[in-house]
């Protein structure tokens, strides 16, 4: 049987599945292999799934199940995505009915299915979308535009709005993604836009693919130039990949240019630019001013009321401006779940976790069961620190290993607490590459510098995402900080910090005495790094005190967390099998 719902159109033999693994051939009909089957279900803000012109700053509920039809190298869903036999034990039936009750209970405008490429669970989501309809939700999705138009017809009755993540713009680069050819996507986009469907675009802006970009933003001009346009800048996660990544002024530059064939283009994945304000086209006043609010995602900070500029100019949206919430944020940012898993995939890794599907199966069990929601409680306290290890080591069976890693963790941080002064502490503020936007509160290595034997400004002034997601020039010089610390993936981030700084007229004793320093700031992704990390900060702040040696710490770390003699496993345990454990989480997460 051939599958109608995406452009692969597969050819399934019976009882068999097709190219994304969500659909099988049973007795000559196809049907889902996991329907009202969900993996992700939270509110986001409207611009996290991400649309800018669709009833800005408003909440609505995230669903995603797993599957996709495409195979992009490096997405960074892939484990929701790509391999395969990970998911089935972690997915949760939900009736669309329920789903409408929790977007309720979160005063949700509308539902949204992202993540995952909603194609690959069509008859699920459109379920859902009929049931929202009804109930007078709105209805939308991300989705890489690949759908053929027989399942876009049956869609786009309940459709309000669609996010399309362009791949480029030429074949060539759609075949990479496993795609024949870029035409169905751009088809669709246009059918989309002419029936009335509020549509955006995003695409990925890679080192050494302007040509795509730029190429995409000319399709999607002939269809309107008024569709916005969503440059996700590629941020390195490691230093193999860091070619990869266009610094902050390449991607401003590469909106400057889009703008000479679109109306609207916004930068994501870039902290502290301006390109993700909505600015008057006539005066240049901003509208709606907005900062990166995680991968993927951005956040409403201010906005002229009903979106109309002094000179009469009115921003153009679907839907109200919603007022910006004050104290907590009630939502989350994009790919949030994600992010928090590959830091639990890295642990997992250190316990001797080595088989990507298991990875995959301990993933996806710490999303479905609510785990991931706490972890910045898990991170804050060294203590916390320590029992997320255990539990990820009860999780995949590793129960020992886990232990040892725990105990090696509160040796060589009560080593260096023991040492620090108790007096004379450096006041030390921790900033991300920027020096307007220091790093919140909860992070680790605020954490780390009071360990050290300094005072973190970013803790005693409790810098928190809803209340100081920017900063000024005048609060900063106000601290007056001892010591900075700057975290971020550039190649030379002190001299780029110190640049910004003199180019913002920022003064502060740190720079006058050159005591800025960068900081690892992925410090806290594996225990010994965490200890490297703090190491290398206690070191910083008091180097007449600490002398360390990376080397011998690493041996140190290898001593006392070897695994036993005779253990095959990695755990130090008899009883381990390998596999990921059904284990509920610390009493407080909600599941189901």
């Amino acid at each position: 049987m051939e599958c109608s719902y995406c452009e692969r159109a597969c050819n399934i033999p019976e009882n068999m599945s097709g190219h994304c693994r969500m659909y099988r051939n049973e007795q000559g009909i196809i049907t889902e292999n996991y329907p009202d089957e969900f993996l992700n279900i939270y509110p986001v803000n409207s611009e996290s799934i991400p649309m800018l012109h669709f009833w800005p700053n408003s909440t609505f509920l995230l669903v995603s199940t797993i599957g996709c039809n495409f195979a992009c190298e490096g997405c960074i869903s892939e484990f929701q995505t790509i391999r395969e036999g990970t998911l089935e034990t972690v997915l949760t039936r939900y009736t669309p009915e329920e789903i409408l009750a929790i977007a309720r209970e979160g005063n949700c405008r509308g539902i949204s299915f992202c993540l995952n490429e909603p194609a690959v669970s069509f008859p699920t989501f459109l379920r859902v979308a009929q049931a929202a309809k009804r109930a007078g939700l709105l209805v939308g999705c991300s989705s890489n535009g690949y759908m053929t138009e027989r399942t876009l017809a049956a869609l786009m009755p309940y459709l309000d709005y669609v996010n399309i993540g362009l791949k480029g713009s030429s074949d060539e680069r759609y075949r990479e993604c496993g795609a024949a050819s870029a035409g169905p996507v751009y088809r669709n986009l246009k059918i989309l836009h002419d029936a009335g469907v509020a549509v955006e675009v995003s695409t990925m802006y890679i080192s050494g693919r302007e040509r795509e970009i730029i190429g995409a933003a000319k399709r999607v001009h002939a269809i309107s130039p008024e569709i916005p346009f969503q440059v996700m800048r590629f941020i390195a996660t490691h230093e193999d990949i860091e070619p990869l990544s266009p610094t902050r002024e390449q991607g401003e530059e590469m909106c400057r240019t889009l703008r000479q064939h679109l109306h609207h283009v916004y930068l994501f994945n870039t902290l502290a630019t301006t390109e993700l304000d909505s600015r008057c086209p006539t005066c240049g006043e901003t509208i709606v001013h907005r900062v990166f609010f995680g991968p993927m995602a951005a956040r409403v900070l201010s906005a002229r009321k009903d979106g109309v500029c002094t000179c009469g100019y009115r921003f153009p949206c679907r839907g109200e401006i919603e007022p910006v919430p004050q104290g907590e944020i009630p939502v989350l940012g994009g790919y949030r779940s994600i992010m928090g898993v590959q830091f639990i995939g890295g642990i997992a890794r250190v316990l001797g976790v080595n088989d990507e599907q298991e990875i995959d199966r301990l993933s996806n069990t710490v999303i479905a069961n609510g785990y991931l929601m706490g972890l910045n409680k898990h991170t804050g306290t060294i203590a916390g620190y320590q029992d997320m290890i255990r539990y990820v080591g009860s999780l995949c069976k590793r129960e020992a290993a886990a232990r040892r890693i725990a105990d090696y963790i509160g040796i060589a941080v009560g080593e260096v607490i023991s040492r620090a002064p108790g007096t004379d502490r450096p006041r030390v503020l921790a900033c991300m590459s920027h020096p307007l936007l220091p790093m919140y509160a909860d992070k680790v290595v605020n954490l780390l510098v009071e360990i050290a034997g300094g005072r973190s400004l970013n803790r005693e002034l409790d810098l928190q995402e809803s209340t100081d997601a920017e900063y000024t020039v005048e609060k900063f010089n106000q601290l007056d900080p001892d010591i900075i610390l700057v975290a971020g993936h550039s190649e030379n981030p002190v001299p780029e910090f110190i640049t910004i700084c003199r180019e913002l007229g920022i003064s502060a004793r740190a720079l006058a005495t050159g005591r800025v320093f960068a900081v690892n700031a992925t410090c806290a992704s594996e225990p010994l790094q965490l200890v490297l990390g703090l190491e290398e900060i206690a070191h910083t702040l008091h180097p007449e005190i600490f002398r360390f040696s990376p080397d011998d710490e690493k041996a140190r770390y290898e001593r006392l967390t070897k695994r036993p003699a005779g253990c095959g496993t990695g755990c130090g345990c008899s009883s381990a099998s390998g596999e990921v454990s059904p284990a509920v989480p610390p009493a407080g997460f909600p599941g189901k």
